[in-house]
C-alpha cells in the first residue's frame, strides 16, 4: 500500500525510530535493538517503510531520511547504556553528504562501538569494492557492520563470512526449512561454526512461532529478533 493520504503535506519531520530489540537467549535479555523508520502523521497514524518509501523516492529524500532517523536514534540512545543499529542502503555507502554526516554525528559520541550498521548481503557482494570502502569507514569511526538478511545459498557463505563483520542475520525462512530438507540442518550448523571460527555473531531473525524458537536455540544460536519478542515499538521501554 502506498501512503498517498499524506503525499501532499509529508515531511521528515514525521518519520520517527521504532526499536525492535535483538534477544540474548541464554539470558532472555535485550542484547541490542535494530532502529526501524515509521512515518507518524499529525493524527498519530503510523506506516511501514514499504508504504514510506514511495514518499521518500517521490521527493528524491532518501539521504535526507538516512540521515534524520540515525540522528534521531543517535540522540536516543546517546545516555542510555544499549548497542543499537540502523539499516543503510546501497546508496548510503556511497552518498557523501550521508558519510560526512555519520563522521559529524560520532565525532564526539559515546562508545560509538554500540553502533551497528545493517547491510543487506545482496548489497554487500554486489558492489564489493564499494562496500570494502565503507566497511573502511566504519572502522575509522569505530562502528560495526552487520549483514542483514541473509538468506541465500552455501557458495554465498563463504564471501559474507570473509567480510569485515561483526555478526550475520539468518533468516527464519532457512531454519523452517530444517524439518523439510535434513540436509539444511548441516548447512545452518556449518554456517555457525564457520561464524564462531570467524568471531561473527548469528542472529536469527523474523521468529515468529515458538517451534522456529526452539530449534533455533537447539541448534546453538545465541540470538534472535522478530515479533515472536516484541513488535517495532516507540520506545525501548
Amino acid at each position: 500500500m502506498q501512503v498517498t493520504e499524506v503525499t501532499d503535506r509529508f515531511n521528515l519531520d514525521y518519520v520517527v525510530p521504532f526499536f525492535q530489540p535483538i534477544m540474548d537467549l541464554k539470558n532472555n535479555a535485550v542484547w541490542s535493538y535494530e532502529c526501524l523508520a515509521r512515518v507518524l502523521t499529525p493524527e498519530q497514524n503510523n506506516y511501514l517503510p514499504s508504504e514510506l518509501l514511495f514518499l521518500v523516492d517521490r521527493q528524491q529524500s532518501v539521504a535526507q531520511l538516512t540521515q534524520s532517523l540515525f540522528g534521531r536514534s543517535a540522540s536516543y540512545f546517546r545516555d542510555i547504556n544499549m548497542a543499537w543499529n540502523i539499516n543503510l542502503s546501497l546508496a548510503d555507502m556511497t552518498d557523501s553528504s550521508t558519510l560526512k554526516f555519520l563522521q559529524a554525528q560520532l565525532e564526539h559520541y559515546p562508545n560509538p562501538q554500540r553502533i551497528s550498521i545493517e547491510i543487506t548481503a545482496q548489497n554487500a557482494l554486489a558492489e564489493t569494492a564499494k562496500f570494502a570502502q565503507f566497511c573502511e569507514i566504519c572502522k575509522l569511526l569505530g562502528i560495526n557492520i552487520v549483514i542483514d538478511n541473509f538468506d541465500q545459498q552455501e557458495s554465498d557463505l563463504q564471501a559474507i563470512l570473509c567480510l569485515p563483520i561483526s555478526a550475520i542475520k539468518v533468516s527464519a525462512d532457512l531454519f523452517d526449512k530444517v524439518a523439510k530438507e535434513p540436509t539444511q540442518e548441516d548447512f545452518i550448523k556449518g554456517l555457525i561454526c564457520s561464524a564462531t571460527n570467524n568471531k561473527i555473531e548469528v542472529i536469527a531473525e523474523r521468529i515468529e512461532r515458538q517451534d522456529t524458537l526452539q530449534l533455533v536455540k537447539q541448534l546453538g544460536v545465541k540470538y534472535a529478533q522478530g515479533f515472536y519478542f516484541r513488535h517495532p515499538m516507540p520506545s525501548v521501554d
